[in-house]
């Protein structure tokens, strides 16, 4: 079993978001304040014991509020729908369809489901927030027997949720009390004999402490005087225990210790966050692996929530988290920032949360929509730029390191910002998966994007490749091409840079300059009798210089446009 679809309607920022789940790992990516952890709320609050409360699942700030005069007395109902489905069909056991019978829906394709509805609204009668829940059938109807509170204690016995928020605090989850610490500590399987045995030598320690430190023979006296006020036991009343007597006690108590560098071996809680929180997820790991659910049983799937896993750790640990994470056990549902960690998954595990219209609506790579090898190509362009690119809202396509060079440094000059910085994402699309595969990935993923090409038969492909992709979009909101004929170097020429590429003539092909200085000709002859002294970006950063030195009074319109445009974008969509 595992959670395969969420539908959210009213639930914070989440006016109305359904989002499908992947059987192993799920994980949310995009700006701040998006709706990522609330998805994750929403999973976790569904599914805890909260909902069988008359109220007090839901806070006030949970309900959707439309503005800022909103109230949540007046604001229209949570309304949360969880489908959970077989992996495959025939995966649920003959003890988990019996049990779940009366709300399991069989599809023609013979493959079962269970759906569960939790909605929220407020109540004047009892001036509070009731939930209500309620299994329902494919279409959405209540089933007969959609409020036996059996069938959903049975369903969360099932599908136990563990959430760890950004903030993970390993004193929390390393005590008595914690879901995965505290069922290591009270699997107590000691034999009578050898617990007896154990305390015996417990007892005859802490005698041989207590004695050893003489003070505490005064306080023992003192204490046994609260016999003559209060009724105790008749033979000795008081006893000083340095260790703990009983066997579970000292479990109670027990400690993880890591080791420093020096040796010096520490408590968790006294070590930096990245190693706290890094331990705190292989906690639970071993909780899984130690198989120490309640009722533990082959049916049951647990669903792990975690938010921002990178949370403290260095680079290089986040890609082995991402690769721990992948590898445990149940189902997992991530929330991340890290362009590491999105590096170490694939494609189509990703969700981008992006606001469209005002409104936040969710994104993903489906399946069968790129062939094997165009996967491939994403996957390893992806780790390639560590995963940086899928966060941006705007992407700028360009042919070459010279544009990426050049676009770069002319923001700094002229906006004083780092493009990636602003949300935009300058990539060079020939050095990576082709112009063509890039534009489809950013439509999946909801991503706006710009393609400036050459002005020669190579860029003239490109640009029908692109327009072939533009769905009834604008084409000059998508797509431009150089003003000059040829390639970039060209254009630069006929933009008062020829200098510098007259300084990169190769001395054995002077001779093949005839063209009168200044023309198209002569720029492409020029460019043809370049030196491979030099590679094309350590000439762009010549160029940046040039203009740098100029104050940015001969960049050219055409970039200070595009710049202007893929700014502008990028704050929207971000």
């Amino acid at each position: 079993m595992f959670l395969h679809r969420i539908h959210i309607k009213n639930f914070r920022g989440l006016r109305d978001v359904a989002v499908d789940f992947d059987e192993q790992l799920t994980v949310f990516i995009g700006s701040n304040n998006i709706g990522k952890t609330s998805i994750l709320d929403a999973v976790q609050i569904c599914l805890s014991r909260a909902i069988f409360r008359r109220a007090g699942a839901f806070a006030n700030y949970d309900f959707h509020l439309v503005d800022n005069s909103a109230q949540p007395q007046s604001a229209d109902p949570i309304d949360i729908t969880l489908t959970f489905s077989e992996k495959k069909d025939g995966e649920w056991s003959s003890e988990l369809n019996q049990t779940l019978h009366d709300v399991i829906n069989i599809t023609n394709e013979d493959s079962r489901t269970i759906i569960l509805n939790i909605t929220s609204r407020y109540n004047s009668d009892v001036g509070d927030f009731p939930v209500d829940w309620k299994f329902l059938d494919p279409q959405g109807n209540p089933l007969p027997t959609g409020r036996n509170t059996r069938n959903a204690t049975e369903l969360q016995r099932l599908v136990p949720v563990f959430y760890l928020a950004a903030l993970r605090d390993a004193d929390q989850q390393f005590r008595a009390q914690s879901p995965f610490w505290g069922p290591f500590l009270r699997s107590l399987k000691v034999d009578t004999t050898e617990r007896e045995e154990i305390e015996a030598m417990i007892s005859a320690l802490n005698d041989r402490v207590i004695s050893s430190h003489a003070v505490f023979a005064t306080v023992r006296e003192r204490l046994q005087g609260t016999s003559q006020l209060v009724p105790l036991s008749a033979g000795d009343a008081v006893s000083i225990e340095a260790i703990p007597a009983k066997v579970f006690d000292i479990l109670s108590r027990t400690q993880v210790l890591l080791s420093g560098k020096t040796g010096a071996k520490l408590p968790i809680s006294s070590h930096g966050e990245g190693t706290q929180s890094l331990a705190v997820i292989c906690l639970f790991q071993a909780f899984l692996e130690a198989k120490l659910l309640d009722s533990y049983s082959p049916d049951v799937a647990p669903i792990l929530a975690l938010e921002e896993p990178e949370a403290h750790l260095h680079p290089s640990a986040i890609r082995a988290v991402g690769s721990l994470l992948s590898n445990l056990g149940g189902q997992k549902i991530i929330a991340t920032h890290s362009g590491d960690l999105v590096a170490t998954v694939q494609i189509t595990s990703l969700r981008r949360l992006c606001r469209v219209n005002g409104d936040i609506k969710v994104h993903q790579v489906v399946e069968g929509s790129f062939t094997q090898e165009e996967i491939r190509k994403i996957d390893h362009h992806v780790r390639l730029s560590r995963g940086g690119l899928l966060f941006a809202p705007f992407w700028l396509l360009v042919e070459g390191e010279t544009e990426v060079v050049l676009f770069q440094e002319c923001a700094r000059m002229l906006h004083g910002v780092d493009l990636f910085s602003k949300g935009v994402c300058c990539i060079d699309f020939q050095r990576s998966v082709g112009a063509g595969t890039l534009i489809k990935l950013a439509d999946k993923l909801g991503i706006d994007w710009f393609l400036l090409a050459d002005n020669d038969s190579g860029g003239q492909g490109f640009v029908t490749a692109a327009t072939a992709q533009l769905n009834g979009r604008s084409l000059s909101n998508h797509i431009n091409q150089l003003p000059s004929d040829g390639g970039i170097e060209a254009y630069l020429c006929s933009q008062g840079f020829e200098d510098i590429y007259e300084a990169n003539i190769s001395d054995q092909k002077n001779s093949s300059i005839t063209a009168a200085k200044g023309t198209p000709p002569y720029w492409e002859q020029i460019i043809k009798a370049q030196s491979d002294r030099k590679a094309k970006p350590a000439l762009a950063l010549e160029i940046v210089s040039k203009i740098e030195a100029a104050n940015g009074g001969n960049m050219p319109v055409l970039f200070k446009d595009i710049l202007e445009m893929a700014l502008t974008r990028a704050g929207e969509a971000g």
